[in-house]
């Protein structure tokens, strides 16, 4: 948790963060159990990037394992100094872009429900479903805003990156970032009270 000032659960932490580096290292010099394992703990984020990118479904599958093939083609560039997840979401991004470059005619897919929603048992079943329905509005929301405020929304927000590293990401100044990021949710605010205007 961000604001945390534990020096143990920092120190924690740091030490699970190094391990995760390590994987990438010792997958280059040939230790076939590290790559499952960087795998394994990306899995989510990315696929997670994907979705709320607009990927469409039947596109998800493909791109997931292009980014991985380029996260192993590119190990011996990767620097253990440097965070990972950063240096991840960059290829991550690029594939993305590249894939909407080379799309001809791109359309807003609608999103099947690629989350699993876990529900309080305590809440009624209106209010479940009335959740439910939210989260669905708000992920075909997101995939609706042009693809440079989805991307720094999603890299800030979801995948809780530094307004910093998401510079670095996307190429882009850190001041286009803010822009980006407030231009994003200035669009889900008005889609909202538009969304609000409707059901009145």
């Amino acid at each position: 948790m961000k604001g945390n000032n534990n020096p143990v659960i920092d120190l924690a932490q740091r030490s699970v963060e190094m391990e995760q580096r390590n994987w990438l290292v010792r997958h280059y010099q040939g230790d076939q159990s590290a790559f499952p394992k960087l795998v394994q703990w990306l899995r989510k984020p990315i696929y997670t990037y994907l979705v709320r990118c607009g990927i469409s479904i039947d596109s998800r599958d493909d791109l997931f394992q292009d980014i991985f093939l380029k996260i192993h083609a590119a190990a011996a560039s990767y620097q253990p100094k440097r965070p990972l997840k950063p240096w991840v979401f960059t290829i991550a991004a690029n594939t993305v872009r590249n894939h909407f470059r080379m799309e001809k005619n791109r359309r807003t897919v609608p999103l099947k429900q690629d989350f699993e929603t876990q529900a309080d048992s305590s809440p009624g079943t209106e209010r479940i479903a009335v959740a439910n329905e939210t989260v669905s509005w708000l992920e075909q929301a997101i995939t609706r805003l042009p693809l440079a405020q989805r991307e720094v929304l999603v890299l800030t927000t979801i995948q809780d990156l530094q307004l910093k590293d998401v510079a670095c990401i996307l190429k882009i100044p850190l001041n286009t970032v803010k822009t980006h990021l407030r231009r994003a949710r200035l669009n889900l605010l008005k889609a909202k009270a538009m969304r609000e205007q409707e059901e009145d």
